[in-house]
């Protein structure tokens, strides 16, 4: 068997395409009002859900998330790049959270977005939702609030910098 310390969310993770709609539509979809009104900051419907997963363009963003067997989404990223800047929403299921999977959908995002040459990584969301808050201040975000809701911003290094971040952690460690 292998030691759970050797395992990471992130190595789980994968892309989601075009064939994946219906599946991510379901995830949503599975997510309670509370939960509803957190990853997408209001109240949204059925159809509301609908309508922004099939507005989705895989071709320009980027889906990813673990799955626990066919088409069966414990957590999503999407991370939608702008010409400097690129927003990031998640979400995690109830029974996947407290285990890291967000922290790893997160850190998955910034990897991304150093790839493609993102300046800066943008996180909107409702002051309440504590598992992001958290997210970004481990992060070292800058993190703004206003009428209950939030915005984080990180700076990406590039993935120079991020390797040289990971090889100094690593030697400090």
């Amino acid at each position: 068997m292998i030691p759970p310390r050797i395992l990471d969310w992130v190595a789980l993770i994968e892309q989601l395409q075009e064939g994946d709609r219906e599946s991510l539509c379901d995830h949503f979809l599975s997510l309670d009002q509370d939960d509803r009104r957190l990853r997408f900051g209001l109240p949204v419907n059925d159809s509301h859900i609908k309508r922004y997963v099939g507005e989705i363009d895989f071709d320009r963003s980027f889906v990813y998330g673990v799955r626990r067997g066919a088409g069966d989404w414990l957590g999503i990223g999407h991370l939608i790049p702008g010409p400097n800047d690129a927003e990031l929403g998640l979400s995690v299921l109830p029974d996947a959270r407290g285990h890291g999977l967000g922290a790893a959908i997160f850190r998955y995002a910034v990897g991304q977005a150093s790839r493609q040459g993102t300046e800066r990584l943008y996180m909107h969301f409702l002051t309440t939702n504590r598992a992001i808050l958290s997210i970004a201040r481990s992060a070292g975000m800058q993190i703004g609030s206003s009428g209950g809701e939030s915005d984080a911003y990180l700076v990406v290094p590039t993935p120079d910098e991020l390797v040289q971040l990971l090889i100094t952690e690593r030697d400090t460690a």
